[in-house]
């Protein structure tokens, strides 16, 4: 009987050997994407702190009249020193401000404000100046991203390829009192270093899981060997030598089984267990792989929204009290270096008690849903706080501030209209009593001040409604 062309210990070992390369490459190929996509999600949120961070310090007014009139002003040069200061702070490639200009005869790249560090000013102390035309360093398609990106409201992010290297962009319109967008707010990091890193991580990952697959068949062959393919061969032995004596014989003396010591019930049991042993081992190995993976890249989900989830508000999705806490300490420090420009809206909701009382707490979490919209959709550019149970904060502070005016008029016209339209389910015709109160650097300390006096006024507007109903 000729049996054995292709061992199976041989054809297993190769189907192991395929089947782990084939997973280290699944393996690697999803370790790759899922870094590089979080890897650029992580530049673009600190790209974006830094924008807003920046943002913050500019007056858009005085920088706008800067680049009319091409003069630098008082508020330019400190922003400037601020720049600088974020340029040494930070590992990022550039920090600027230009104004892509498009036109018919003249289609060119305005510089503004490019921030340096303390070496690159001593080395270059005048560096680019206001109104610099920046000719032949941009080409036209680059050109065109960055007017594309001054057009719109909000961060626009994209790879330029510039004299001064490969970089990845963020870009943030700047708007003045006008409405009018008049230049960009841009931060750059070098396209190689984010290549640099997603290199070295694919690299290390992909070695580590050769490793595991390395260390993988060498001990699933040891096992494998003890359990499956010598049980097996000492079966196939027993059988083969079974079957010779017994080809032709006349003799029953010689019709003898020789005993693998196999330790099972017989023979075909023992395949059958071994084969089945193989195969669930098998299964829950790969299993356990996979189900690693998930946990891996659930926990750099976690990671990646653990802020954000800790600073929110489980109802209606806006910042909590904490939030609220932490944004105190930045105001406050505004207010110390005498950079603080902003007002605080204070919102208590009315018949919340009521309609719990009547419709059920699902109701009143949908009165305070409701409640909350409104006041996000009118403060679109404002953060808005839960800071208690049926109590708002809205933070007045850049275009908000400008506008709050008409804002606040919008803000107590929707909630008369909503109270007062008996279309509505009782749950759905939000009110509330609101008081707002706007910094003032000759009386307030600091934000807390701020917040008091729009609390009392909420309060008062709160007693006089309950006085008019009454």
């Amino acid at each position: 009987m000729s049996i054995g062309k292709k061992p199976l210990k041989r054809s297993i070992f190769i189907f192991t050997l395929g089947f782990i390369t084939l997973l280290c490459l699944v393996l690697s190929i999803i370790t790759y994407m899922n870094f590089t996509n979080s890897l650029y999600y992580s530049y673009d949120r600190r790209m974006m702190d830094i924008l807003r961070f920046v943002e913050s310090h500019i007056d858009n007014d005085d920088l706008s009249e800067c680049i009319e009139t091409g003069e630098e002003s008082e508020k330019y040069k400190t922003l400037m020193s601020f720049m600088d200061s974020i340029m040494e702070d930070f590992d990022i490639h550039y920090l600027y401000i230009v104004k892509p200009i498009i036109e018919e005869d003249k289609k060119v790249m305005m510089n503004v404000l490019s921030a340096d560090t303390a070496l690159g000013r001593a080395t270059d102390p005048d560096g680019y100046y206001l109104g610099l035309m920046l000719y032949d360093v941009y080409e036209e398609k680059d050109l065109l991203t960055y007017y594309d990106a001054i057009k719109k409201d909000d961060t626009s992010f994209f790879k330029n390829f510039t004299v001064w290297g490969y970089d990845y962009t963020a870009a943030f319109p700047l708007t003045n009192s006008s409405g009018e967008h008049y230049a960009l707010l841009c931060v750059d990091i070098e396209v190689e270093d984010l290549q640099r890193a997603i290199r070295t991580y694919t690299v290390v990952n992909i070695v580590l899981i050769i490793i595991l697959g390395i260390l993988f068949i060498t001990f699933f062959i040891m096992w494998m060997n003890r359990n499956i393919t010598e049980p097996i061969r000492k079966l196939e032995k027993s059988v083969v030598s079974f079957a010779k004596r017994s080809h032709d014989q006349s003799d029953p003396n010689m019709l003898r089984y020789d005993d693998p010591h196999i330790h099972t019930n017989n023979e075909v049991e023992s395949l059958s267990v071994a084969v089945s042993q193989m195969s669930s081992d098998m299964r829950k190995y790969v299993k356990n792989i996979l189900d690693a993976e998930g946990k891996v890249e659930d926990m750099k989900t976690k990671v990646s929204h653990m802020d954000i989830l800790a600073y929110q508000d489980a109802l209606t999705h806006v910042k909590n009290k904490a939030w609220y806490d932490k944004i105190q300490s930045r105001v406050d420090e505004d207010i110390k270096n005498g950079r603080a420009r902003f007002g605080i809206i204070m919102a208590d909701l009315n018949n919340l008690k009521k309609i719990n009382d009547n419709y059920g707490h699902e109701h009143g979490n949908d009165y305070i849903f409701g409640a909350c919209h409104q006041i996000c959709v009118i403060f679109d550019h404002s953060p808005v706080f839960r800071i208690g149970g049926d109590e708002f904060v809205v933070l007045l502070e850049n275009r908000d501030y400008d506008n709050r005016d008409r804002l606040i008029s919008e803000l107590k016209a929707s909630f008369d209209i909503s109270s007062s339209d008996e279309s509505r389910q009782p749950w759905e015709r939000y009110s509330a009593a609101v008081g707002v109160a706007i910094f003032d650097k000759n009386t307030d300390k600091n934000m807390n001040d701020v917040f008091k006096r729009a609390d009392n006024l909420m309060y008062e507007n709160k007693q006089a409604s309950k006085m008019a109903r009454e």
